[in-house]
């Protein structure tokens, strides 16, 4: 993961650069004389962090025979929630990582970027027919456009 550091006086008169810094993939880390204070991310990649944080700290919790249709992400309470569950059934090696992808509204060469980028740990390949028959069928929804 890349680094920038900023003074915490230049957050204030750089705000749009820093921001932009950080949607380029950078954590931002703010500091006052040196000393680091806070961290801004990319509100993606938090949300990827905290939900990889979660599946390693219980992963027991990921049971797979679930629903892992829309309908059911769309019954989660918010976007952490279905980030929750979409990661930690990607990481319980329930799911692809290209329906991971279309669950999370994500393009899958972004995912994986951002995956890499965040060390979560990637199957680069389909592990059995089923995940292989899953990841053809969400290319050709992709390519359909929905």
């Amino acid at each position: 993961m890349e680094y920038v550091h900023v003074p915490k006086t230049d957050l204030a008169r750089n705000t749009r650069r820093v921001l932009r810094e950080v949607q380029r993939g950078y954590t931002v880390v703010i500091e006052s004389h040196g000393q680091p204070e806070a961290a801004i991310v990319d509100i993606v990649d938090y949300r990827i962090q905290k939900a990889a944080i979660l599946y390693f700290a219980d992963p027991q919790k990921y049971p797979d025979d679930v629903d892992y249709s829309d309908s059911a992400l769309q019954a989660l309470p918010d976007v952490q929630a279905r980030y929750d569950f979409a990661i930690g059934h990607y990481l319980a090696v329930h799911i692809s990582i290209g329906r991971l992808a279309e669950m999370l509204g994500i393009s899958f060469v972004d995912l994986r970027m951002r995956l890499a980028r965040l060390g979560v740990p990637q199957r680069t390949a389909p592990q059995t027919l089923e995940e292989l028959k899953e990841e053809l069928e969400t290319m050709r929804r992709w390519e359909a456009g929905g």
